[in-house]
């Protein structure tokens, strides 16, 4: 409620303009007294008019057309404060006290259109102590039935307003947090797919440049799949952009052995069947992050790779982990998976050796 109107779309301006004017129905007390006043025919007239101008101002205040919508929201409020009080200074003379029936109104243009809390309170105590004024030198036998009603529909708007804009900063925030939610799940996508394919990539550039000269036609081959490899890494994280991609179990092995042969480290790998279809899209991205930090990082000859209903193990018998080296994007990323997911990654060495402790990491789900 306290955007202003070069922020909020179209839709936005008619849907509280709408609902701004559904509480002019209310003006049919002030429209009824005056008709049932002693007045003549073109006083009520008059009254009517004026009463139908009231209800405009206050229309267009919620909409605030042209230029009116550029300007800061105080001012351009307090215009239209001014603009209603002149409509009811002018029905004055002809509803008398009534025209404080009328009150609400601007109590309510206050609350809803000011930017903020404090605003809002100090302009409708302001307005209040105004009213209280008016009633106790001119009109003190309407007291008994006016202060209330300035009492109630003071605090009733303020609190009303108030409840609105936390509704809008909670919505806000849920927002905020789906978008870097969103942003997270598709940088870590992207992450763990050009992870991957790039350390396949390279390895395999590698392997076709030391084939050059002794096996030209293996190195044909090896840069054909690089090729491949390159065309497929696009079209996966074009995919992933589009929330379209998820590995498969039987496929990412196939890769892993691929890849791992690339790098001639001896896989040792399950078959494909066995994993629950529910869990084999988590376990597929864990085996691709996982094969992809043993080609990185381990200096491994073996890789062996152990897989059932809630159960991944990837071991290699490399160079290990260095405790106080931290943890990579790739780790991170397949934790948070498995976290999200219910489960537990844990990470330790796979042998006993002091020189190659190798590295085990396994993940658990429920």
């Amino acid at each position: 409620m306290t955007i202003s109107p070069a922020e909020t779309t179209h839709d936005e301006r008619v849907g509280s303009t709408l609902y701004a004017s559904i509480w002019l129905i209310f003006l049919a007390f002030p429209v009824v007294g005056l008709l049932r006043s002693a007045h003549g025919p073109a006083a009520m007239a008059v009254g009517v008019g004026l009463l139908l101008l009231f209800a405009v101002v206050y229309v267009l205040s919620w909409w605030e057309p042209g230029a009116l919508s550029r300007l800061p929201r105080t001012p351009a409020t307090l215009m239209w404060l001014f603009g209603l009080t002149l409509c009811l200074a002018l029905l004055t003379p002809l509803l008398g006290g009534s025209v404080l029936g009328c009150f609400p109104f601007l109590v309510a243009l206050l609350a809803f259109r000011l930017p903020s809390v404090r605003s809002r309170v100090m302009w409708i105590l302001v307005l209040d102590a105004l009213t209280a004024a008016l009633l106790i030198w001119v009109w003190p036998q309407h007291l008994f039935w006016a202060v209330p009603v300035i009492a109630m529909s003071s605090v009733l708007m303020a609190v009303l307003a108030s409840v609105i804009d936390r509704e809008e900063r909670t919505r806000d925030l849920a927002e905020q947090l789906l978008l870097a939610q969103q942003r997270e799940s598709l940088g870590r996508d992207v992450h763990d797919l050009l992870g991957h394919s790039l350390t396949v990539i390279t390895v395999k550039t590698e392997l076709a440049r030391r084939m050059v000269e002794r096996d030209p036609q293996r190195a044909i081959a090896e840069l054909d799949e690089v090729l491949a490899l390159s065309r497929e890494a696009a079209s996966e994280v074009r995919q992933a952009v589009g929330g379209l991609h998820s590995p498969e179990w039987a496929a990412q092995l196939g890769a892993a052995r691929t890849a791992l042969d690339a790098a001639e480290i001896e896989a040792r790998l399950p078959g494909p069947a066995g994993l629950p279809a529910e869990q084999q899209t988590l376990l597929a991205w864990c085996l691709r992050e996982a094969v992809t930090n043993v080609i990185r990082h381990a200096q491994a000859t073996v890789c062996t790779v152990e897989a059932g209903p809630g159960r991944l193990v990837v071991e290699d018998d490399g160079v290990g982990t260095d405790p106080g080296a931290g943890t990579g994007n790739g780790l991170r990323g397949m934790r948070e998976r498995v976290r999200q997911a219910g489960g537990e990654l844990i990470l330790s060495a796979a042998d006993a050796s002091p020189d190659r402790p190798g590295t085990r990491l396994e993940v658990r789900l429920p």
